[in-house]
């Protein structure tokens, strides 16, 4: 039974997994003070759902099919600059928690946590503060010490992984195949790696390539 001590933190679930939706309800709904007000599949119309639900804190998948869960903060963020978003994940790639946490959420915990350190992670949002294990806190400086590549590089390492040539990457994103080389010279420095191959691991290493 809920308490009626002070007001309730009123979360709501964007998740693209119906069963992880149905836990995180079942776990919210034994907790004082913290309900559940909305459940949504994907991150396409974030903003307008959250706005709807009037919730204090967002509970966000990061990876999701259609609109990711990036993509989905980004837009919350637009629509609420002081929106409080939780990134709620399987994934601790190290780009998933660096794009998080630079898009601006409020913290990153993976599903796998103990269910009170999620209650914990809400609380401490919904109080203003951040809230990121040590664990991911690593992972995030980590990346944060390394120089990003630009969209552009992400989107042809991505035809790299895939087995493209320069020559039909250029083809490909309508550039010409001077530019497309000048791009890969920087993504291998950019990463430290030595040739294409290695910067494909890297890239799955960091998040960039699923």
């Amino acid at each position: 039974m809920k308490s009626a001590a002070k007001p309730a933190v009123k979360v709501c679930i964007i998740d693209d997994h119906s069963v992880v939706r149905m836990g995180l309800k079942y776990m919210i709904s034994f907790v004082d003070n913290v309900e559940c007000v909305g459940e949504a599949s994907g991150g396409e119309g974030a903003a307008a759902f959250v706005r709807g639900c009037g919730a204090d804190v967002t509970l966000l998948d990061v990876r999701m099919p259609g609109v990711d869960g990036i993509a989905a903060l980004g837009e919350i963020l637009a629509d609420n600059p002081e929106a409080k978003v939780l990134m709620l994940s399987t994934s601790d790639a190290e780009e998933d928690v660096y794009r998080a946490i630079e898009t601006g959420a409020k913290g990153y915990l993976l599903k796998e946590s103990d269910p009170n350190r999620l209650m914990d992670a809400i609380q401490t949002v919904y109080a203003g503060g951040t809230y990121m294990p040590d664990e991911l806190k690593r992972v995030y400086e980590a990346r944060a010490g390394e120089r990003g590549l630009t969209s552009r590089e992400c989107q042809i390492l991505k035809y790299i992984a895939k087995g493209y040539t320069n020559e039909e990457i250029a083809d490909l994103v309508h550039l010409s195949l001077h530019t497309v080389k000048t791009h890969v010279k920087s993504i291998l420095a950019n990463m430290n790696v030595s040739d294409r191959a290695e910067a494909v691991a890297e890239g799955i290493h960091r998040g960039i390539i699923a």
